[in-house]
C-alpha cells in the first residue's frame, strides 16, 4: 500500500511538472474521488514505506497561477541502481478501457511511457535536490536507502489545452513497473483514482 500511495504522489508531481509547459487553458479543478492502490498480483518486493503524504488544496486547481502544497516522507529501502527505469501504463476506465499513450508536450512525455530514472532526476534537480534527498545523497543514480521527503510549493504556469483536454472527469488506472537495469521487474503496483472536473 505505501508504495501505491508513493505512485499517487509521483504521479502528481509528474503532471504537475508536466503542466509547466506554454499555451494557456481553461481553468479546471480536479478531486481525486475513489481511490484504490496495492501492488500488483505477484509483485513480493517492497522497496519503500510511505510516512507521510499531504497535497493541498484538494479539490487541486489547475489553472495559471494556481498554488500547490506537497510534503512527502518516505524511507528508501533498497538502493536503486545506475540504469534503473520506470514504466507506465495508463488507462480510463469504462465499459471498454481506454489506454492513454505516451503524448509529447515539448521536451515532456505524459501518459503510458517509459521513463529513466536518472533522466527524471535531471530534469526535476532544482525541485527535487537537495531538499529531498537524504543528507550526502547526490542527485543522481544510485539511490542509497535512506530517508527522502520535504516540503514544496508550487505555482503553475500557462497549462496547455491539451494536458486540460487529458484530464477529463473518470476513473482511471495507472500501473507501475520498477525495471531493474538487467530488464527484470523490481516491483509493480497499481492506482485507481476517479476524477472530477
Amino acid at each position: 500500500d505505501n508504495i501505491a500511495e508513493m505512485l499517487r504522489f509521483c504521479v502528481a508531481i509528474a503532471a504537475l511538472l508536466c503542466l509547466a509547459s506554454a499555451s494557456p487553458a481553461r481553468k479546471v479543478k480536479l478531486s481525486l474521488g475513489k481511490f484504490e492502490h496495492g501492488y500488483c498480483d505477484g509483485a513480493e518486493n517492497q522497496p519503500l514505506t510511505l510516512n507521510n503524504l499531504v497535497v493541498k488544496p484538494d479539490p487541486i486547481e489547475i489553472h495559471t497561477g494556481a498554488t500547490i502544497d506537497l510534503e512527502v516522507d518516505l524511507d528508501l529501502l533498497e538502493e536503486v541502481p545506475v540504469g534503473s527505469t520506470v514504466s507506465l501504463q495508463a488507462k480510463k476506465l469504462g465499459l471498454i478501457d481506454l489506454p492513454i499513450p505516451c503524448v509529447a508536450v515539448d521536451d515532456l512525455h505524459i501518459g503510458s511511457c517509459e521513463y529513466d530514472i536518472q533522466h527524471l532526476l535531471d530534469e526535476f534537480a532544482e525541485f527535487l535536490c537537495p531538499d529531498f534527498f537524504p543528507e550526502g545523497q547526490a542527485c543522481q543514480t544510485p539511490l542509497l536507502p535512506g530517508n527522502y521527503g520535504g516540503v514544496a510549493n508550487f505555482v503553475l504556469p500557462d497549462i496547455p489545452s491539451l494536458i486540460v483536454d487529458l484530464l477529463a472527469a473518470g476513473e482511471y488506472q495507472v500501473t507501475v513497473h520498477a525495471i531493474r537495469p538487467d530488464g527484470s521487474e523490481e516491483t509493480c503496483f497499481y492506482v485507481k483514482a476517479e476524477v472530477t472536473s
